[in-house]
């Protein structure tokens, strides 16, 4: 997997604060009514942390990093189902200053052996806040009721307050790591974002693209996503493949320079569960586009190059493309490198066992 370009396809943004939190937390709200003193592009309160069961964070002041501080339990079902994933995105998106953080309120003694059973699928920065003093000035001031519930934090400001669950977190990462992400524009977009998804519901795709084209005019760059959302929409709702192409290849030009909308857009055409008609002829051109907005030896640009190709069946430059990833990764992130090429090369093998000349034919 791209460490740089995946995300979650198809997300949709959001209102900054979504309030549907999934279960009833233990940072419950007192009973007298307070105001809303936290919310988006408040500044991020300290962290005071009884223990920290892995990992360490003091403080989220490093203004290169985004950091997601996530409030669970050992007991609540949606936090363990948004664990794996939260473990996903660390693993990802880590060597490009992604730091997760998941706080309970729970006793160490509750908390460690979890944590301990969960392995390295709860590979994050995990704290127990037994004070519950974190709890009342991240959850209590911004009035969040139920866990899990993620903060999304970057240059100390609040950017985004919700479920982790919720499909519009990855695009929300993702943007903040490119240093996209912006409140306003998204709170711009939404309307319209809404009238397409409406529109696309009543099988009206003409007035759908029209409502994506007026949101992406709007700023073509921070709503990229939509344009990928365009491509999928045009290929498997619509059922009109010929479009999907020509936009397609018109987002190789719109987007030239931007590196971060073509791998999104190979990723969608290569992988989104939603495509089942891949070009992917098309997805190694926009993977091979949007590497050449980095160094010929940027890690990340090469993986993405692989991954299509691996996805297309082609592994033999799979492999080839993995191991120059792999020699250019930073030391921290090689090992994840490492297990991508090991897959690629036997899968390589078999495929060219398959394809070599059987004896005495």
């Amino acid at each position: 997997m791209s460490l740089r370009f995946a995300l979650r396809l198809l997300a949709i943004p959001a209102l900054p604060i979504l309030i549907g939190s999934v279960g009833v937390a233990g940072f419950t709200t007192p009973a007298v009514a307070q105001e809303q003193s936290l919310k988006v592009g408040s500044s991020a309160p300290e962290l005071t942390i009884d223990s920290w069961v892995q990992g360490e964070v003091a403080k989220l002041d490093d203004p290169n990093k985004t950091y997601v501080v996530e409030f669970w339990a050992t007991w609540c079902g949606p936090c363990k189902r948004s664990i794996p994933h939260l473990t996903e995105l660390h693993n990802k998106y880590r060597g490009r200053g992604l730091t997760i953080i998941g706080i309970s309120d729970e006793p160490l003694a509750t908390v460690k052996p979890f944590v301990t059973k969960m392995s390295s699928s709860m590979a994050y920065a995990v704290a127990v806040d037994k004070e519950k003093k974190t709890g009342q000035d991240w959850m209590q001031a911004a009035k969040q009721n139920g866990i899990p519930c993620a903060f999304v934090v970057r240059k100390n400001k609040i950017l985004w307050i919700g479920n982790p669950l919720d499909d519009s977190f990855d695009s929300v990462i993702t943007q903040s790591l490119a240093g996209r992400y912006n409140p306003s524009l998204t709170k711009q977009g939404q309307a319209t974002i809404r009238a397409a998804d409406e529109a696309i519901a009543l099988k009206n795709f003409k007035d759908a693209f029209k409502h994506f084209d007026t949101v992406i005019a709007i700023d073509p760059q921070f709503f990229s996503d939509i344009a990928v959302r365009k491509y999928t929409t045009m290929l498997v709702n619509a059922n009109d493949p010929v479009a999907a192409r020509a936009w397609g290849q018109e987002m190789l030009t719109k987007y030239s320079t931007d590196g971060q909308a073509l791998g999104d857009l190979a990723l969608a055409i290569a992988k989104s569960d939603a495509v089942k008609d891949r070009d992917f002829e098309l997805a190694m051109m926009a993977a091979d586009a949007a590497a050449l907005n980095s160094k010929p030896s940027d890690p990340s640009s090469l993986a993405l190059r692989a991954e299509v190709r691996y996805l297309a069946g082609n592994m033999a430059e799979a492999k080839k493309l993995q191991y120059e990833a792999m020699r250019s990764a930073d030391p921290a992130d090689k090992a994840e490198y490492q297990r991508e090429y090991e897959k690629y090369s036997k899968l390589a093998a078999k495929s060219a066992a398959k394809s070599a000349p059987k004896a005495g034919s």
